[in-house]
């Protein structure tokens, strides 16, 4: 009875463990996303700090939720040493082929609101500029006008 304990125990922190490493892939992808985006656009340091603090409150939120799911809040040191081996598998292993795709994947996405901005802007476009024609064709009239007087 009690080996059955201490192999549930023993069975939940390896759990834990294989939970953590893969939390730190997702931090790597996470992490990525924001590192292609530097990338593709260009940034001021003020945006590049305000993307570093978005990523660690959401990183830090994202591990307080997984210590309190699955570990009653405790932290562990296999957990962190999971962490940091889903990170690195992350870096070493798919951080290239990823951030290619994110590269693609984000360059589609800005031609997407890049045309969806031109067909929402288009009227306004037609609009001004008519609208500049008629002022200068009112002008024209004005000084025919003022010229015949």
């Amino acid at each position: 009875m009690e080996n059955k304990k201490i192999a549930d125990i023993i069975i939940k922190q390896i759990h834990l463990f294989f939970i953590s490493g893969l939390y730190g892939i997702l931090l790597g992808l996470w992490y990525e996303f924001f590192r292609t985006l530097r990338k593709n656009f260009v940034h001021k340091n003020k945006m590049v700090h305000l993307e570093d603090v978005i990523f660690c409150f959401t990183a830090a939120i994202g591990l307080f939720i997984l210590f309190q799911v699955y570990n009653q809040g405790m932290v562990r040191f296999y957990c962190l040493v999971g962490l940091e081996c889903g990170a690195v598998f992350y870096f070493l292993v798919l951080s290239e082929v990823i951030g290619k795709l994110f590269s693609v994947f984000i360059k589609i996405i800005s031609k997407i609101m890049k045309i969806t901005g031109e067909i929402i802007l288009f009227p306004g476009k037609v609009i001004v500029k008519n609208t500049g024609k008629m002022l200068k064709n009112m002008r024209r009239t004005v000084k025919i006008i003022r010229r015949n007087k």
